[in-house]
């Protein structure tokens, strides 16, 4: 009988640790905690002298901008650049985007990732109507941020 009951007694004893050991937290995966939304970066570029439609190309980016992306600009998910290319300062960035004069560009960084997209052919189109600049720019910065 003490030969039946030790083994039963050790076995229950090692069952209730190993099932008390079956709880895991769960880590995030190398994948998961790699995962960063994507970053933003709205660049209106310009000369020193500007015409009519390309002030108002930057004053309706910039009422784009403050109208929706506020809270987005704060926690830097969304960042505007207003760069003067004749700026000795801003050559890097002008260069990086092959622009000389008044352009709009949208970079999506994601990681190491980065895609940039012309907008200037759409910045030109809409600038004569305010309401459609500034919801088809929503769409553009809504899509490249996920929503």
């Amino acid at each position: 009988m003490k030969k039946l009951l030790l083994p039963l007694i050790l076995f229950m004893i090692t069952g209730g640790f190993l099932s008390g050991s079956n709880h895991e937290t769960a880590e995030p995966s190398a994948t998961e905690s790699s995962i960063k939304k994507a970053e933003v970066e709205v660049y209106y570029f310009h000369r020193n002298r500007r015409c009519g439609p390309c002030r108002t190309i930057e004053n309706l980016t910039k009422k784009t901008m403050e109208t929706y992306y506020t809270q987005e600009m704060q926690n830097g998910d969304v960042v505007f650049h207003i760069v003067n290319v004749e700026q000795d300062e801003n050559r890097e960035v002008a260069q990086k985007f092959s622009v000389v004069s008044t352009a709009l560009f949208m970079n999506v960084k994601n990681g190491t990732d980065e895609k940039a997209t012309n907008l200037t052919g759409f910045a030109y189109r809409y600038s004569r109507n305010e309401d459609s600049y500034l919801s088809e720019l929503k769409k553009q910065i809504d899509a490249a941020l996920g929503r």
